[in-house]
C-alpha cells in the first residue's frame, strides 16, 4: 500500500497514551496501523512518548525498539491477558480471604511485562524520551519519571520494567509495587497528554527542539465508553452506584481536560491532535462499519476484558478506527474524526420539576 507522511515539516513529535488496562489494545492498533500507513515503526516516527499505566507498557515497548505490531502480538494477545486470571469460584475465595484487598497478584502483572524487562534501567533509554506517570501512596505525589531534562537524575537508575510495573498498578486490581508505588492514573494524570507537553516545552525545550511551531503532539485515548444517563436516573442511586459513577465519571473529566488544557495553554505552540473512538454498538456499526452483532458489548469493554472475543473486538475498533483518521489534520479532537466520541453536552434542567422559583 501506498505510504504517507503526516510530519512532512520534520516537527519534533511527542506521543502521548492514556491508561485503560487491556483496552490499550485499541491504542497499539490504532498504532500498528499507523505504522502500516506510513512505512516507518513508532521509534522512528516518535521524539517523545509518554504513557500512563497501560500506555505506560506501550511506551517503553517503543523505547527499546519494538513495533507496535510486535507489542500487539506478544503483550497484548499473549501476555498481559494472562495477568487477570479466570473468576471461578477459587478466584473470589482468594480474594475474600486475602481481605478484599486486590484481584489479581502482582506476579503475574509482572510476568505479562517480561518483554520488557531486558536490564534496561531509564537511563539506558536514549531515544525516544519517555515520560511515565506514578503516584507514591507515601506522599501522594505523582511522579514523572523521564530520561530527559531536569528530572532524568532522580530516576536514573529506576529498572524500566519497575517503572512500568508502577504506572500500571490500578488499586483495587493489584497490589502496589515496592509496597507504595501505584497506577499513574490515580488522580488527573490518566491522560498525561498535558504533563508531555509541560515537560518537553518548559523542561526539555530547545536543547532537544521543542520549540513554538515546532512540535505535534498525538494523544491516543483507549476507547470512551459513554458515561451518560437517563433522565433523573441518579435520583434512584444507592451507594455502590455512586461509587461506580464517581470513579468512572473522575476517569472521564480527567481524560477530557487534560485534552482541553493542552489546547488552551499551548494553543499557538503545539499542534495537538486527539483522538479516541466511542465505544458504542450504534458508533461502530453506523461511523466505522464494525459488525457487532453477537460479539462482546463495546461500552463494557473495561481494564480487564481480556477475553479472546473482547481483544478481537478491540483489535477491529483500533484498526477501522485509525483508517478513518486523517492524521495529516492538524489540531484535532475525537469530535472531528469519524469514530470518535462528542463534545461535552449541556442540557437544559426543569427547574420547575424541582421546586426552584
Amino acid at each position: 500500500m501506498a505510504t504517507f507522511d503526516f510530519n512532512p515539516n520534520g516537527k519534533k513529535v511527542i506521543l502521548s497514551i492514556d491508561g485503560g488496562g487491556m483496552r490499550g489494545m485499541i491504542s497499539i492498533s490504532m498504532l500498528a496501523e499507523l505504522e502500516r500507513m506510513t512505512g516507518k515503526t513508532c521509534q522512528q516516527l516518535f521524539d517523545m512518548v509518554a504513557g500512563t499505566s497501560t500506555g505506560a507498557i506501550i511506551a517503553a515497548g517503543i523505547a527499546i525498539g519494538m513495533t507496535a505490531q510486535q507489542l500487539l502480538e506478544v503483550v497484548y494477545r499473549d501476555k498481559l491477558p494472562k495477568a487477570f486470571p479466570k473468576q471461578d469460584l477459587n478466584f473470589w475465595l482468594r480474594y475474600i480471604t486475602g481481605g478484599l484487598k486486590y484481584l489479581y497478584p502482582l506476579e503475574t502483572f509482572r510476568e505479562a511485562l517480561a518483554p520488557l524487562a531486558q536490564g534496561q534501567k531509564i537511563k539506558d533509554i536514549t531515544h525516544p524520551i519517555i515520560l511515565l506517570t506514578t503516584k507514591d501512596v507515601r506522599t501522594s505525589n505523582t511522579y514523572y519519571i523521564t530520561n530527559a531534562g531536569p528530572g532524568a537524575a532522580t530516576f536514573a537508575e529506576w529498572p524500566l520494567s519497575g517503572a512500568v510495573a508502577a504506572s500500571g498498578a490500578a488499586p483495587i486490581f493489584f497490589p502496589p509495587v515496592a509496597g507504595n508505588m501505584v497506577d499513574g492514573g490515580v488522580g488527573v494524570y490518566g491522560n498525561p497528554c498535558l504533563a508531555a507537553a509541560i515537560e518537553a516545552m518548559e523542561y526539555i525545550g530547545a536543547d532537544r527542539g521543542f520549540t513554538p511551531g515546532n512540535v505535534i503532539e498525538i494523544s491516543l485515548g483507549t476507547g470512551y465508553p459513554t458515561n451518560e444517563r437517563s433522565d433523573g436516573e441518579a435520583d434512584r442511586y444507592w451507594l455502590l452506584d455512586w461509587i461506580k459513577y464517581i470513579i468512572i465519571a473522575g476517569m472521564d473529566e480527567a481524560q477530557i481536560q487534560q485534552a482541553f488544557n493542552v489546547r488552551a495553554i499551548y494553543r499557538d505552540q503545539i499542534d495537538f491532535r486527539r483522538y479516541n473512538p466511542l465505544l458504542t454498538r450504534e458508533n461502530l456499526e453506523s461511523n466505522l462499519g464494525i459488525l457487532t452483532e453477537g460479539r462482546p458489548n463495546p461500552s463494557e469493554l473495561g481494564l480487564d476484558s481480556f477475553k479472546p472475543e473482547e481483544i478481537a473486538l478491540m483489535e477491529d475498533i483500533g484498526r477501522v478506527y485509525a483508517h478513518h483518521i486523517d492524521w495529516t489534520k492538524e489540531n484535532q479532537m475525537p469530535w472531528d474524526t469519524v469514530g470518535g466520541h462528542g463534545k461535552p453536552r449541556v442540557l437544559n434542567v426543569n427547574w420547575d420539576a424541582t421546586n426552584y422559583r
